[in-house]
């Protein structure tokens, strides 16, 4: 199953190549011999296989790199702290803590550019191979499943920015001009639509070429999300509608829950009963995503795990380690207290910064601590981290699991119940609880009366740690904008991202969102 990620790579070098083609003939007095354009380009199986996994391919270039950050280091789970004066990205990561970005961020107009790129992809393939006859190519899935597939990659990007920004256009073809800011909902309506009119063209769990990429279970998951949102983001409620589409995916019994709260993380965590839909990485073949690089100690990586080059950037602020219990199986997921390792001959050894043994503290002395802060912050290694000195990772990254549907449904049934839990809403939860500790733990059980919405948040922030859900999570309770460690109470305003300063500049019919400039 796992080479089905190597496809991947192998068709960006062809799409690549014939893409650089389109424009490299830029001088006049040139002449052309030869060209490749989206008409003449679709001519055999590779060519189309190509077209189809670029826009998947892609998601991996930024999933990771760019969009993380902007759901994690925003919240109240991720931080980048200054240790010893140095600012990184001149100082964006705690912009974003504090909610003090401008429209002018960086990161911010690389997450706009990456899905709108990404959508790009999504409607050059469309339009290329719509009227295309590709029926003796020997392809294993139909041309229509095909398109339906981008199609919903195209709705997935459609999504992550309708949650982003609120107010955006709506591009389905290559060559629009200057498209106008659409309404959140009409936003929404879209999305809606095209998931629900491709669900029935997509393959299922099994089929061939189906692991990363959109089947029904993964289009309904997205649909289901979209419905959990769509009262925050536009003020209309969807709950009946998130239920519906739970429900389905529960029912289909083609996903069950691990065993074990960490499988669906797991280095080859193709394996995992759980996870509906993920992002295929591989530290040769498939990179960009190198959280443990990110995220370890530098003096701790190399003897425990053989990575020399290792940052200690992203850490967890305390008050969010803080919701793990000692007996929460989960709480494992975090290096924390001194650190030890494994020798050569299986004895533990201690794991040395410089002349001390190395001690993580949960308490972060400052956002930013000039003079030094070099062992302030735990560390998330929920993506289990392999021996090697490659700095990125081959865990494939979750983006829709099975945990999430059945959190999602409890929510959507107390949310419908003015925010009181039901019975099916608690089992729920439990449900999915109950791996995390020893059979016969009290802890391990809600009731309806211990189950009140904001401790429903707590447990999805325990459930999903770095997962990219905690800032939906956040405006959806009504807590994004509180104020928090380093961390004055924000503006309502912020639970949208400004559109980037030169989008606007470049295309003057698209709305700046309210409160930014």
């Amino acid at each position: 199953m796992k080479n089905r990620k190597y496809i991947y790579k192998a068709c960006i070098a062809v799409i690549t190549t014939a893409l650089f083609t389109f424009s490299s003939c830029t001088k006049l007095d040139e002449k052309v011999y030869d060209s490749t354009t989206p008409d003449n380009y679709y001519q055999t199986k590779d060519q189309v296989l190509s077209g189809y996994v670029m826009p998947y391919a892609f998601i991996q270039t930024h999933i990771y790199q760019v969009h993380f950050a902007l759901q994690e280091f925003v919240t109240d789970e991720a931080v980048a702290p200054v240790r010893g004066g140095y600012v990184d990205q001149n100082g964006a990561w705690n912009r974003f803590h504090r909610h003090t970005w401008t429209s002018a961020e960086p990161w911010i107009e690389l997450e706009w550019n990456d899905m709108y790129q990404a959508i790009g992809f999504c409607n050059a393939f469309i339009d290329a191979i719509t009227n295309k006859d590709i029926s003796g190519m020997g392809l294993e899935i139909s041309k229509e499943q095909m398109i339906a597939e981008i199609k919903l990659v195209r709705a997935l990007h459609y999504y992550w920015a309708w949650s982003d920004f609120g107010n955006i256009p709506v591009v389905e073809h290559v060559g629009e001009q200057s498209p106008a800011t659409k309404s959140a909902a009409e936003v929404f309506s879209w999305i809606e639509k095209e998931i629900k009119d491709n669900i029935p063209l997509l393959g299922d769990k099994g089929d061939p070429l189906w692991y990363g990429h959109f089947t029904k279970n993964a289009a309904r998951a997205l649909l289901a999300k979209l419905y959990l949102n769509a009262e925050a983001v536009m003020g209309t409620a969807h709950w009946d509608d998130c239920i519906e589409q739970c429900n389905a995916i529960i029912n289909s019994g083609e996903y069950t829950l691990d065993e074990a709260w960490n499988t669906p993380f797991l280095v080859h965590n193709e394996s995992s009963q759980e996870n509906i839909f993920v992002v295929p990485f591989d530290a040769n073949r498939a990179q960009q995503f190198n959280a443990a690089q990110q995220q370890l100690h530098w003096s701790l990586a190399p003897v425990k795990y053989g990575l020399e080059d290792a940052w200690y950037k992203t850490v967890t602020e305390e008050s969010f380690f803080n919701l793990f219990q000692d007996n929460d199986f989960r709480k494992q997921q975090w290096l924390y207290g001194p650190q030890f390792y494994t020798d050569e001959n299986g004895e533990e050894q201690p794991v040395y910064d410089g002349e001390e043994q190395l001690v993580l503290n949960p308490h972060i002395e400052a956002l930013e601590n000039f003079e030094g802060g070099w062992t302030d912050g735990v560390v998330n290694i929920k993506y289990e981290v392999e021996y090697s000195t490659l700095p990125n990772m081959s865990n494939d990254l979750v983006v829709f699991r099975l945990s999430d549907i059945m959190f999602m449904k409890a929510e959507s049934l107390m949310r419908k119940n003015g925010g009181s839990a039901t019975s099916e809403a608690v089992n729920l939860i439990n449900d999915v609880r109950a791996r995390s500790f020893e059979a016969g733990d009290p802890d391990a059980t809600y009731t309806t009366g211990t189950l009140t919405l904001d401790e429903l948040l707590n447990e999805r922030g325990r459930e999903f740690a770095y997962e990219m859900y905690r800032r939906e999570d956040l405006i959806r309770f009504g807590h994004f904008n509180d104020e928090w460690w380093e961390k004055p109470a924000s503006q309502p305003f912020r639970k949208f991202f400004p559109i980037p300063f030169n989008a606007i500049t470049a295309n003057p019919a698209l709305k700046q969102n309210p409160g930014y400039n």
